[in-house]
């Protein structure tokens, strides 16, 4: 199974009105992932993290649908921005780094520092199969 190791978030000012946020990172295959050359879905998102961090909860439906609903844990998590979602492979490495970098206008902030993470996941093409039959009204009485 794939995994991701080495996440490092940077961030800094481009303008006075920009801002960027770049994630360097390594995703690590299994021998089979490498053989079968298998796609996968790459989201990296950022967050500012408040109190805490809150409880995050991955909603997948396979590989190229994914969206993520949290829980706070005091003041809840806001989110800053999606940095990049795309298709990987692979392609013969076991071992793929990647640095996404996005510049955006943070907005608003407030006074003092704030705490920022920036999450990463990756999802294989080869997922659970599932999906809900018809549905009857009947009276079995």
């Amino acid at each position: 199974m794939a995994s991701v190791s080495n996440v490092r978030l940077r961030m800094g000012r481009r303008t006075a009105t920009l801002e960027f946020a770049e994630v360097s990172f390594n995703i690590n295959f299994s021998s089979s992932e490498v053989a079968h050359n298998l796609a996968f879905g790459l989201y990296t998102v950022l967050f500012e993290i408040d109190d805490s961090l809150d409880v995050y909860h991955r909603n997948q439906n396979g590989a190229f649908n994914h969206s993520l609903e949290w829980k706070a844990n005091g003041d809840k998590d806001d989110f800053v921005n999606w940095l990049d979602s795309r298709v990987i492979r692979p392609n013969g490495d076991s071992t793929r780094s990647f640095t996404i970098r996005k510049d955006f206008n943070v907005g608003n902030q407030e006074a003092g520092n704030e705490e920022y993470r920036a999450y990463v996941n990756v999802i294989p093409e080869i997922t659970t199969g599932q999906a809900w039959s018809n549905q009857l009204s009947i009276n079995l009485g």
